[in-house]
This record gives structure tokens, C-alpha cells and sequence, in this order.
């Protein structure tokens, strides 16, 4: 069977390849001269590092990556935990960590959050109470989660506003990519139960120790190649005919058409819909795609000329920082003659309409009173990537649609389908895996 893919990102390849290992006729099609959609690096023009377009990490429990990158022969390539363990540091530079241990009922976090210096008794109370509420909540109760907020769902148990913006939110933003009152409760309690409760080795971090190009998008690419297939780039497509119930070409840029005996679009949803037929848009899933919002992703990359961080990551709490990422250490580089960080700011608000030079003006005093060896050091470069549209918002009531459509050779890939995770990596992989079983399947 020939078949067609829309977008050359995580999903798309992860389809290509399933289907390519299925024996298929497979080319992807990609607008852009790269590949990799949200996830993708290149080299920095002035120091020559490789730069990830946004700093991405995964979990234990994300088995679909997980076995995607065993797949392409690069797991090695990443920093792995064997137990989730991670240094939080406050606006003043005080630490603490997180970490799981092997207690029951999926209190992993409890003796953490016992010692835990940033947050109060009464909130350590507060968040007891809630993660209890969670475990034993009546399978009734359900079904409204998918239909009220995360906060709602806090307010409810007692949460106070300092506890959901100094805990929850600071669970949430990094997964999710928004905060508490914009998420539904589902996909929030989903990222709560998966990665926190599930076992005690399910929330330990791993992260890509090389660029993300030669993690997984090159290699997915070659993989293709290898069983016959073909990735296109600069291959835009302009629109989708449809003719009987069905999709007859894709047409490209310069009126050049494709046909295929099936299609799948891995595009994000505010991609597709404009070019479908208007007819159409209004069928089934189609209808839901303007339902869903894009989220951005913020990230500043810094070089300074000395060690400032001896942790390969960190998180940071009342601060704009987030997250830091110790890239020469995770690269396994010396650290003696300089050190590279990289910030990665989810759901950053104002913070992403300034410029570079705004960005680090504001952000880098916040990194430094918090870290006092990034006060001592001088910063030799720095370099801000934006990816406004890492992520959709998961909004209490959304719709993710299936992989199969009306249209009876078409098929739907992409981290915004259903596929029950957040919009990660993880849910990429798995959507593109489902997309290819479902055009094998025929749509039936």
C-alpha cells in the first residue's frame, strides 16, 4: 500500500516507520527543510554546540519514546534516572529536593515532601489530603473530570491558592504546558497518577544527552529510507482533495499532486483544518480542530565562562526560571573552561512577546540570585528559541479525536489526538503508531 504522510514531526516519523516496517510504500511530506516539527536541534551559529529548538525531557512511564528510541538504537544516547530525584531551588538560592521512594498507595513523593524546606506544614497537609482524595476516588466521580478544571478539582479538596501556584502548578506547567485553572482535571490527575503514583521508578527523568535531530529525527529518517520509504522536505502541502468520501490527492506547493491509497496528516490541528475542502470541516472530528489552542514554549540558552550549576537539572520555585539544564554535563563535556545551561520556561506568558535581548535582561538576575556560583561568572553568550506551538492547551470539555476520520483513506496522527497523554513526545509516538495500525486496519 502507498501511503502518504502530512508532517515530518515525531508523529509523522514514528508513523512512517511503523508503516515502513509493515512493508509499505511510504513518503513523508514536510513543509519545512528539516524535520522533527517541535523536536529538533541545530547548530549555533557562533559556538558551533548543537541547540535544541526546546529543551524536552521524558519519564519512566513514557514506554512508547522509550521503545521508539530502542527501536532507532539511541537510548544510549540519553541521561537516565533510576529514581526520580531532582534539586528544587527557591528565589534566594535555598535547596531542597524531591524524590520517590517505595512507599504504598502512591505516596512516592510523602517522605520528600516531609523535608521538603519551600513549602509550609499546612500545605504539605493540604497536598496529603488531595493525592489521598486521588487514590481513593470512587470510579463514579470520574466523569466529570473531563469537564472541570484542575482547579476547580483542588478548590474542591481544600487546596489553598499558595499551595496550587507553589505545588500544583509547579507539577503541572512542565507537563502540561499551562497552569492549574486552565487544564482539565483529567489530563492533570492523568500526568498525577501516571508518573507519580503508578510505581516508584515511573517519574525518574531522562534526558537527551545530544541534540534531538541525532536522537530521534535522523535516525527515524534513515530507518525510513532503509526499508524503502522517502522523506520529503520542502514538500508543503497547500491542500487535500476529496472526492466520494474520500481523499484523492494531496496537492502541493506549485500545483504538483500526490496520490496514495492512504493518507495520514500528523499536523498539529490549527494546521489542518485549513486545508481540508470547507465541506468537510465541519464532519465529525473535523468539526473539533478549531477547539484547540496552541501553547508556546520559551527557552534561553546560556554559555558562561565558568562551572556554575553541579547538577545535570534542577527545578525552581517562585522564580520565572523553571527548569535549568546542565548541557555540558549531560553531554559529558568538561566543565572546567565553561559551562552551558539552557532555561526552559513553559507556559511563559508575557515573557514570550519580548525580545532576546528583554528576555535575558529579565530572567538571567532571577537564575543568578538563585545561583550564587552564575553571579560570580561572566556570561559569554546567550540565545533564546521559540516554539509557538509546542503544545495545544488541554482545556476542560476538548475532544481529541481518534486516528480514523469520515473520510475512509485518511487517518490522524499527532500528540493532540486521543491517545490519553498530555501533548509530549510520548503521546506523538503513540499517535503515530495508532494512525498506522488504523490504516492497515482500512478504517473498519
Amino acid at each position: 500500500m502507498k501511503v502518504g504522510i502530512i508532517g515530518a514531526g515525531l508523529a509523522g516519523l514514528a508513523a512512517g516507520l511503523e508503516l515502513a516496517d509493515r512493508g509499505h510504500d511510504v513518503e513523508v511530506l514536510e513543509r519545512r527543510p528539516w524535520a522533527g516539527g517541535a523536536t529538533y536541534s541545530f547548530d549555533d551559529d557562533e559556538t558551533g554546540d548543537e541547540v535544541d529548538n526546546g529543551q524536552h525531557l521524558f519519564m519512566e512511564c513514557t514506554t512508547a519514546y522509550r521503545a521508539f528510541l530502542e527501536r532507532l538504537g539511541t537510548l544510549h544516547l540519553t541521561y537516565r534516572q533510576e529514581r526520580l530525584r531532582v534539586p528544587v531551588y527557591d528565589e534566594d538560592g535555598r535547596r531542597s529536593e524531591l524524590w520517590a521512594s517505595n512507599l504504598p498507595l502512591g505516596l512516592h513523593l510523602a517522605p520528600a515532601l516531609l523535608r521538603y524546606k519551600h513549602l509550609s506544614w499546612r500545605q504539605k497537609a493540604e497536598i496529603v489530603r488531595a493525592m489521598l482524595a486521588l487514590q481513593f476516588m470512587p470510579v463514579h466521580q470520574r466523569w466529570r473530570l473531563e469537564h472541570i478544571s484542575f482547579e476547580e478539582w483542588l478548590l474542591e479538596r481544600g487546596q489553598s491558592a499558595d499551595t496550587i501556584r507553589e505545588y500544583w502548578d509547579f507539577l503541572v506547567i512542565p507537563t502540561l504546558n499551562c497552569r492549574a485553572h486552565q487544564a482539565s482535571a483529567s489530563q492533570a490527575l492523568f500526568v498525577l497518577e501516571e508518573g507519580f503514583q503508578k510505581s516508584p521508578s515511573a517519574a525518574a527523568l531522562a534526558v537527551p544527552a545530544v541534540g534531538l535531530s541525532k536522537l530521534h529525527v535522523e535516525p527515524a529518517i534513515r530507518a525510513i529510507e532503509e526499508r524503502g520509504g522517502k522523506v520529503s522536505m520542502r514538500a508543503g502541502v497547500e491542500r487535500i482533495e476529496v472526492e466520494e468520501g474520500q481523499v484523492a490527492a494531496l496537492v502541493l506547493r506549485g500545483d504538483e499532486r500526490r496520490t496514495c491509497d492512504a493518507y495520514v496528516s500528523a499536523l498539529a490541528p490549527w494546521r489542518l483544518a485549513p486545508l481540508l475542502p470547507e465541506e468537510v470541516r465541519s464532519e465529525g472530528p473535523f468539526a473539533g480542530l478549531a477547539e484547540f489552542e496552541p501553547a508556546p514554549i520559551l527557552n534561553l540558552h546560556l554559555w558562561f565562562d565558568r562551572p556554575v550549576a553541579d547538577f545535570p537539572f534542577a527545578a525552581f520555585i517562585r522564580s520565572e526560571v523553571q527548569w535549568a539544564f546542565n548541557r555540558s554535563r549531560l553531554g559529558g563535556e568538561a566543565e572546567t573552561a565553561g559551562q552551558r545551561l539552557v532555561l526552559s520556561i513553559s507556559a511563559p506568558g508575557e515573557l514570550f512577546s519580548l525580545g532576546q535581548e528583554e528576555v535575558c535582561e529579565r530572567v538571567l538576575p532571577q537564575l543568578r540570585r538563585a545561583l550564587p556560583a552564575a553571579s560570580e561568572a561572566e556570561l559569554v553568550r546567550y540565545r533564546v528559541t521559540k516554539e509557538p506551538e509546542a503544545t495545544f492547551v488541554p482545556a476542560p470539555g476538548l475532544s481529541r479525536p481518534g486516528a480514523r476520520t469520515p473520510l475512509r483513506n485518511f487517518f490522524l496522527a499527532g500528540s493532540y489526538t486521543d491517545t490519553g497523554w498530555p501533548a509530549t513526545m510520548e503521546s506523538a509516538v503513540r499517535s503515530g503508531l495508532a494512525a498506522a495500525r488504523a490504516v492497515e486496519a482500512g478504517g473498519a
